[in-house]
């Protein structure tokens, strides 16, 4: 039975036995000897790893090891680098790393190194990618015959990468030149040829500035002669004359070329190679190439400035903006010109020719050529920093500050209605829509000149003789100096115009309310009172109720009171006859001799027969009746109408007839009022003996014991009609 057992035990020992041995580290001795071959590979490589020297001096954390002393009571730092001999691996993993850190990209195919161009290394490695380092499945360039080419490119480029401007190009950097289009440094390579210049060594890098020139940039443009030609800016012309420019060679789709342009040589130019338009001209583009040399950097800076990565969308620099606003025909500077932040936006989210379009057609262009002076002398002022002529005739309306000028000059107050400053409040009482046209640009500025003038002048003719038409000369001086003119009259107070009006037909009085009512009045008495137009003196002096005047209206500084004086004045001027009949119910008053018509009688009268007056023929005064005079040879006589009996006889005498003395003093009138002397009227006027003085200031003429009152006289303005028709409505 002991044995049954012993030989169970010992069964089931073999059976753990191989069932542990199936299981150590994942292998069996058959079936995975190659997986364990693999693992040891790999630990192998690992370790061998370790066995290189530390990649930094004095940093070793990639080796250190720690370990349990023998007596367990700390731990021990090991590094395991030293001792281990180096493999055939890691020799050729130090020599890619060695290649790296010196950067010799031609030893790369012969150390079977590959390169990483994610990182920029040199590294060992294979198809499938570094041994020793992490990069990108696309990046990686594994050992072969290109891949010395794309270490060099890539290290070359980022050389180049390290320019900070066009000029910076010493050291290592001399391989690189500047591409104005990316604003960057790219490796360079002489261009085969006669021309050279630089190129872009690699095509990724290509450098094609010029095609990106347009406008102005990229505009050719007509060669010039070097010696003085016979057109304006030494412009080309072939040797036939100045007839034969550039011009006329493109005429009829550029038939001139073809028939000429190789001949009728000018100065060394030929139609071709001076006219843009068969082929010639310039660009201005005379760089050799598309890379910039450091001996042509400020050259290229200062010609196209605009060039660079944004050039097409923005923003741009300000040295780009300045030369744009140059070259759109706008001089200074722009920042000090342009604040306007939404002018740099636009500019700087477009393209630099789209930027200069702007700036020409925005700016300059409306400068010269806009309508609306508020917009154009904004622009003016920035494109030229000067002042625009507010009075060109582009600008509709005509502006107030030209039409401002012009009033200024023609020596108007700044009081005055016509001043343009008033101009929102016309039409008024003073200016008509026809002024305020006119003014605004239906009138030339001659022809404004001409009217302000013209009411400048009316105005000074006014202030000298304003009793010629004081209406006229008040509006005047409120127009040209906003004053009103002093009245050239003695105003009579009310009492005294009551009187002088109440003469007048139609006319009444009422003393209970100190009014006068012109009703029944003629026209041309209700037409003195109206509205003037908005703003006007007249307004405060209408009428009242029915045709009426109060007496404080009366009272107004400016009420017309000249205009009802005239009238007066014209009504009784107008009617003589009726004065005369008023005057004559008066016993103290009499008509005076009137006129007759001549009358001959003969050569031979008898001697006691006396002359009435006007009467013919006549010898001497006793032969004519009381009081009158015989006239010797007459061609006219005072008093006497020739009724064709008054002239030369055939030996050249006169006539002689007889005639009153009186009629003498009033120019042959007889058209008189006669006043005995010490009438009721004797101290309503003056007295003058001489008939001149009598008629021009409308005094009585003596004559004899008599005074006569002339219808001269009469009709002088100074003459108180009213107060001789009081007098004998008394009397």
């Amino acid at each position: 039975m002991k044995l049954f057992y012993l030989g169970l035990l010992i069964v089931i020992m073999l059976v753990m036995i191989c069932i542990n041995m199936s299981r150590v580290e994942g292998f069996d001795y058959e079936g995975r000897r190659d997986d364990q071959r693999g693992f040891l590979k790999e630990t192998d490589k690992y370790w061998g790893s370790r066995l290189f020297p530390q990649v930094v001096k004095g940093i070793d954390k990639e080796s250190k090891f720690l370990e349990l002393s023998k007596d367990k009571t700390k731990l021990n730092k090991i590094s395991p680098t030293g001792a281990v001999d180096k493999t055939q691996l890691a020799k050729k993993i130090e020599k890619c790393d060695l290649i790296n850190t010196t950067g010799k990209c031609d030893e790369i195919e012969t150390n079977e190194c590959g390169y990483c161009w994610d990182t920029d290394k040199i590294i060992y490695g294979d198809a499938n990618g570094p041994s020793t380092d992490v990069c990108s499945k696309k990046n990686w360039i594994s050992p072969g015959p290109n891949t010395s080419y794309y270490c060099k490119k890539k290290k070359e480029q980022e050389i180049c990468k390290k320019m900070t401007d066009c000029g910076d190009t010493a050291g290592d950097r001399s391989i690189c030149a500047w591409c104005p289009l990316k604003g960057t440094g790219v490796v360079k390579r002489l261009k085969p040829g006669p021309e050279g210049g630089y190129v872009a060594k690699y095509p990724e890098d290509k450098c094609d500035w010029k095609s990106q020139l347009v406008g102005e940039f990229g505009k050719c443009k007509d060669l010039k002669t070097k010696n003085p030609s016979d057109l304006p800016n030494n412009k080309w012309h072939d040797r036939d004359g100045k007839y034969w420019t550039c011009e006329v060679y493109g005429r009829n789709n550029k038939s001139g070329c073809r028939a000429w342009g190789n001949g009728y040589i000018y100065q060394n130019l030929t139609g071709n190679k001076a006219c843009c338009a068969c082929g010639g001209g310039t660009k201005q583009i005379d760089f050799k190439d598309n890379l910039i040399s450091p001996a042509d950097c400020s050259r290229f800076k200062q010609m196209f400035p605009c060039v660079g990565p944004t050039m097409m969308d923005g923003p741009h620099t300000s040295e780009c903006l300045q030369s744009l606003w140059k070259k759109a025909g706008c001089s200074g500077d722009l920042k000090t010109r342009v604040s306007d932040r939404t002018d740099y936006l636009n500019w700087n989210t477009h393209s630099y020719s789209a930027a200069q379009d702007n700036m020409k057609k925005s700016i300059y262009e409306i400068a010269l050529n806009g309508t609306d002076y508020t917009k154009a002398s904004q622009r003016y002022k920035q494109c030229f920093n000067k002042d625009v002529n507010s009075c060109e005739n582009r600008f509709k309306p005509r502006p107030n500050s030209c039409a401002q000028k012009i009033y200024d000059s023609a020596g108007c107050s700044a009081d005055g209605k016509l001043n343009p400053k008033n101009t929102l409040s016309w039409p008024d009482g003073y200016i008509s829509n026809t002024w305020k046209s006119g003014q605004q640009g239906s009138w030339s500025i001659n022809t404004y000149k001409s009217k302000l003038y013209d009411i400048k002048r009316q105005m000074q003719a006014g202030l000298l003789n304003p009793k010629t038409n004081f209406d006229k000369t008040i509006n005047t001086s409120m127009m040209c100096n906003g004053k009103m003119p002093d009245i050239p009259w003695d105003k009579p107070c009310w009492r005294d115009f009551t009187i002088i009006m109440s003469t007048i037909p139609g006319v009444t009085e009422n003393p209970t309310n100190l009014n006068l009512s012109f009703n029944k009045a003629q026209s041309s008495f209700k037409s003195l009172l109206t509205v003037g137009g908005r703003g006007s003196w007249k307004n405060d002096f209408v009428w009242v109720g029915n045709y009426e005047i109060t007496k404080a209206k009366y009272d107004g500084k400016y009420f017309p009171f000249w205009n009802f004086i005239r009238e007066g004045r014209n009504y009784w001027n107008n009617n003589w006859g009726i004065f005369k009949s008023k005057l004559l119910t008066v016993p103290s008053v009499s008509s005076g001799t009137p006129s007759v018509n001549s009358k001959w009688g003969g050569w031979s009268n008898p001697w006691w027969l006396k002359r009435p007056k006007g009467q013919g023929d006549c010898d001497n005064d006793n032969d004519c009746g009381p009081g009158l005079k015989c006239s010797q040879n007459p061609k006219k006589l005072p008093g006497v109408v020739d009724a064709g009996d008054i002239y030369p006889n055939r030996w050249g005498a006169g006539r002689d007839f007889c005639y009153d003395p009186n009629d003498t003093a009033f120019s042959g009138g007889g058209d008189m009022l006669s006043f005995l002397d010490r009438s009721q009227f004797d101290n309503l006027i003056q007295t003058s003996t001489s008939s001149s003085t009598a008629n021009s200031k409308g005094h009585f003429l003596k004559v004899g014991t008599k005074k006569y009152l002339s219808k001269q006289a009469f009709m002088n303005e100074n003459f108180p009609y009213w107060l001789f028709l009081r007098t004998a409505s008394v009397n």
